[in-house]
């Protein structure tokens, strides 16, 4: 017995250290405090980069073996460690992936290895619900994680079987704090079962890591402002764009690609995204104190985009969009009320007093777009807010008849 014993752990226990031999790195880190996520860049030097690995046996490893490709092709040293031999303590920057034992004697030390989420196997897992919610778990008591996407680029790996619409929401507002409030407010909506997403969370600036999952993705989620992207990030977007699938923007998503002056070099903006995508013009805000009266459309209000928002009137601390006129083709489903003065740069300096379009849809080629002025960091909390966005999203990714 002792015997088989000795034979599992050397089995469970195989772990590959691989060290990393280029140059200093960044990459992004996902880490948590109480019930708030958390995104970092972190400078990593690859000379002291090591990488543990319990071997998998499932369809995982085929994904695993083009991370440890990428290792080898950089020259990196492979060593192979059985589980008497003690892990370096004076390793500066580890990551763990593969097999995750379930017997916490031969299970490794997480406290300060950062672990590759999606290349995790494991297997007191029945289904990839469950092993969302221990990876979950495991950020939640203080391990910190990143995507197997951040180091080589492709999609993350997904479970054959998981058949989940993939939605891929792009953040990167310090504004109103949707670098805070949003990646919770996901996780929430993936914990429900219907959908996959996939956070590319820009920090605040216009570098969104991952941005090959739009390859794979059924709906893309716009929330950031005034940023030029990286040439090739931009056209990314704009293919997916063009691809009949669907697009959901909130709140300064109708000017997110509008940036003026000087771009930086290999760096476009995209200012036709909100009149031609998301079909209005955006013209500027009215005064922050007074925030905005939000009512449904009593024509829509058994459309699947209002299905159980409600109230159907409240008041929103965010500031109303004025985004007349929209186009003729969307249907519109909430509006603002406000009796202030448009940006006279824009508009005749006269009074507003008819309903400003706060959310609609429209199709723009074969493409389902959706859109909403609210997202203020105050909605975020509202139900009907988290509803009407969640809506929005199942609208986006089902299939137009």
């Amino acid at each position: 017995m002792k015997i088989i014993t000795s034979l599992l752990t050397l089995i469970f226990a195989l772990l590959i250290s691989v060290t990393i031999n280029a140059e200093t790195y960044d990459l992004q880190v996902r880490s948590r405090t109480g019930d708030e996520i958390k995104y970092s860049t972190i400078k990593l030097n690859s000379e002291e980069t090591t990488f543990l690995f319990m071997p998998v046996r499932n369809e995982r490893k085929d994904r695993i073996k083009k991370l440890l490709d990428y290792v080898k092709s950089n020259d990196s040293k492979l060593i192979n460690l059985m589980s008497r031999i003690a892990i370096d303590p004076n390793a500066k920057n580890k990551f763990f992936l593969g097999t995750l034992p379930d017997d916490p004697k031969i299970r490794p030390d997480l406290t300060d290895t950062i672990v590759i989420r999606d290349l995790v196997n494991i297997p007191k897992a029945k289904t990839y619900l469950d092993r969302e919610k221990i990876i979950i778990d495991l950020e939640k008591q203080g391990v910190k994680t990143i995507s197997s996407v951040d180091l080589i680029g492709g999609q993350a790996f997904r479970y054959a079987d998981d058949k989940r619409p993939h939605v891929v929401v792009m953040i990167s507002d310090d504004h109103y704090k949707a670098d805070t409030w949003a990646p919770p407010l996901i996780e929430k909506f993936q914990s429900e079962g219907e959908l996959y997403f996939t956070i590319l969370h820009g920090e605040g600036g216009n570098i969104f890591h991952g941005i090959d999952e739009l390859d794979t993705a059924d709906s893309l989620v716009i929330y950031f402002r005034r940023l030029a992207l990286r040439e090739d990030q931009l056209d990314k977007v704009k293919k997916f764009v063009e691809s009949g699938k669907g697009v959901v923007g909130l709140r300064t998503a109708c000017h997110a690609f509008a940036v003026g002056g000087k771009l930086a070099p290999n760096f476009k903006e995209w200012r036709e995204f909100d009149n031609k995508i998301l079909g209005s013009n955006y013209h500027g805000h009215g005064a922050d104190n007074l925030g905005s009266e939000i009512s449904n459309n009593p024509e829509q209000a058994n459309s699947p985009i209002l299905k159980d928002v409600q109230p159907a009137t409240w008041h929103s601390t965010g500031s109303v969009y004025f985004m007349n006129p929209v186009n003729e083709d969307a249907t519109i489903y909430q509006y603002a009320h406000s009796t202030e003065t448009m940006n006279p740069k824009n508009q005749k300096k006269n009074k507003i007093t008819e309903k400003i379009p706060v959310t609609w849809t429209r199709i723009y080629g074969k493409t389902k777009i959706a859109f909403t002025t609210l997202g203020h960091q105050d909605d975020a909390t509202e139900p009907q807010f988290q509803k009407l966005f969640l809506n929005l999203i199942k609208w986006s990714v089902e299939k137009q008849k």
